[in-house]
């Protein structure tokens, strides 16, 4: 759908957002647009584990997530995450409204098959008529990285991966992926563009490495299932790294 701009955000931005955010989401609203916003939340569950003396486990940058670990994730993303960033919205005066995978059947997921994870999974559908119902209405949809199956076993998602699902769902123009670093660095200098064709390449020269696969990796099927573009960046009034074009499929 055109005109719609999904936007990840970190679960600590939820707490520090700047002037500069809530100012762009207004612009944007102004000139038509509709914003849906995903959030992450890992800080806080590790602390809240830490404080719980749960011990905090991570396998291929994912957090194993065992029945224990998966109520505190839960926990936090809906009880005090997104109602953070809701409130911070609504404080400056956007109206938002928070929504996770038990709403409506906003969410389904599939249980990763690496066992040694537990709960942990990826976003199979995403369910677009009460984010269309909202965003219509210029109300902000705030989703937690949370999936349901279809036994209505939660599930942990990453959120990167979580955002790239509800913006190819809607078709979004523009996914923004919103990270510590200003975007996909070569030699220190960051990288303004890089077509989907040229990602695979990229990877096998090492000039993305670590944490930073997995989120091109995602960009990359966002954009190949009618994302119009996706941009990794630090700042969302700042371009960073556009990924974008590859061959769309259907």
């Amino acid at each position: 759908m055109s005109g719609i701009i999904v936007v990840k955000i970190g679960g600590v931005a939820g707490s520090h957002l700047h002037e500069s955010f809530f100012k762009q989401i207004k612009t944007w609203q102004g000139d038509g647009k509709q914003v849906v916003l995903v959030h992450g939340g890992g800080v806080q569950i590790s602390k809240m584990m830490e404080a719980l003396q749960i011990p905090v486990e991570t396998k291929a940058g994912l957090r194993i997530t065992t029945k224990e670990t998966l109520a505190v994730t839960k926990m936090v993303l809906i009880g005090q995450v997104q109602p953070e960033i809701v409130t911070a919205l609504e404080q400056q005066h956007i109206s938002a409204v928070g929504l996770h995978a038990g709403d409506a059947g906003l969410m389904q997921a599939e249980q990763l098959t690496d066992s040694e994870l537990g709960f942990v999974g990826e976003i199979t559908h995403v369910k677009t008529d009460l984010m269309e119902s909202l965003i219509a209405q210029q109300i902000v949809p705030v989703i937690a990285p949370l999936g349901l199956t279809m036994s209505t076993q939660w599930l942990n998602v990453n959120a990167d991966l979580a955002a790239c699902a509800v913006a190819a769902a809607l078709q979004a123009e523009e996914l923004i992926l919103l990270t510590d670093v200003a975007g996909v660095l070569d030699a220190g200098e960051v990288v303004s563009h890089i077509d989907t064709a040229e990602l695979d390449g990229l990877f096998e020269t090492e000039i993305i490495t670590g944490g930073m696969i997995p989120k091109l990796k995602s960009a990359k099927n966002a954009v190949m299932q009618g994302v119009g573009q996706v941009i990794i960046t630090n700042e969302i009034t700042t371009k960073g790294t556009i990924i974008s074009e590859g061959v769309k499929i259907g």
